[in-house]
């Protein structure tokens, strides 16, 4: 019988692990200083703001770039080359650097959103003025490895959005959606338009962040009174993407009137009740504090209640992170 009932407990255990959840880091364009704000996919609230420009460097109308490693979140700078390593679950300061690139590049071009993608980070590049857009590779030390540029192309000017999703790389622009190509030509790339269904008229697509292990990829939008996150769905045979709504992120405490350019996903620490990274006998205390309730922040497996499935969650994971 005792056998049984651990066969169970890790079978439930087991199950949990697939609705393990994590958090979007969102950008907060509109305001000197900006500010950087996480959202709980878990509890439906944005429960953390960071405030960059507090750390004594370039202070930005845009902290952005969002890209998670696998132990560190970047944040970067819309106007300057410095570059920020935060803690990934509560965004405290870490370290910072810069790219090793020509500071006259800024009086071309601004950035925004990024990825981390086989040892390297992407960025988006749009430009100012006539510049064509670009898209930016270096390693995680900042030393360019490639920059490629929308030769030609004036719906490219202005890239976003920018994530990988396995092998595609994919972008928006304020009104569009594209997968990037390639071409012989060096130094130049060329994005194929997707058709995008399910946002509204009048929002202005911003960041894009996928959780790979879901195989879900978000996109942030706003409008001038709101913003939005979604779920798209690609079908790069049709070249099409339909967005499913996952919240209203000005009624879950981001700010009204800024525009989230960049989106960063980091999943969950399994057993992890109060998202800072470590499991440990806070987290084990929410769960007992609030067993046989749906509480959301200690519902870790997210089937509506606080249970024995929740608490073992904890004890298989004690000392994870810490």
């Amino acid at each position: 019988m005792r056998h049984l009932a651990i066969g169970i407990g890790l079978a439930t255990l087991l199950m949990a692990g697939a609705y393990a959840d994590g958090y979007l880091w969102l950008s907060a364009a509109g305001s000197i200083p900006a500010s950087v704000y996480r959202y709980n996919l878990r509890t439906g609230q944005v429960d953390r703001v960071v405030a960059p420009a507090s750390w004594g460097f370039v202070h930005s109308g845009d902290y952005n770039l969002l890209a998670y490693d696998g132990n560190t979140l970047y944040i970067g700078l819309e106007n300057d080359r410095t570059l920020l390593k935060v803690n990934p679950y509560t965004g405290a300061f870490v370290s910072a650097f810069g790219y090793q690139m020509c500071n006259c590049f800024y009086g071309h071009h601004y950035m925004k959103d990024g990825a981390f993608y086989e040892g390297e980070l992407w960025r988006a590049a749009p430009a100012r003025g006539n510049s064509p857009g670009i898209l930016y590779a270096s390693d995680r030390f900042g030393v360019s490895t490639g920059a490629y540029y929308a030769m030609n192309q004036p719906h490219l000017e202005r890239p976003i959005g920018l994530e990988w999703v396995g092998d595609a790389l994919m972008i928006t622009t304020a009104q569009g959606l594209y997968r990037v190509s390639f071409p012989d030509e060096p130094l130049v790339f060329e994005g194929n338009a997707y058709t995008l269904s399910g946002i509204p008229d009048g929002h202005t697509l911003g960041g894009l962040a996928y959780d790979a292990e879901r195989d879900a990829l978000y996109l942030a939008t706003s409008s001038a009174s709101e913003a939005r996150l979604w779920r798209l769905t690609l079908n790069h045979d049709s070249q099409s993407a339909t967005a499913t709504p996952v919240d209203a992120l000005t009624l879950k405490g981001y700010p009204s009137g800024r525009q989230p350019t960049a989106l960063g996903f980091v999943p969950a620490r399994p057993g992890d009740a109060d998202d800072n990274g470590c499991v440990d006998d806070a987290d084990m205390l929410i769960v007992l504090f609030n067993f046989g309730s749906n509480h959301a922040q200690a519902d870790l497996n997210r089937d509506g209640v606080v249970d024995d499935a929740d608490l073992l969650e904890v004890l298989f994971n004690f000392g994870g992170g810490c």
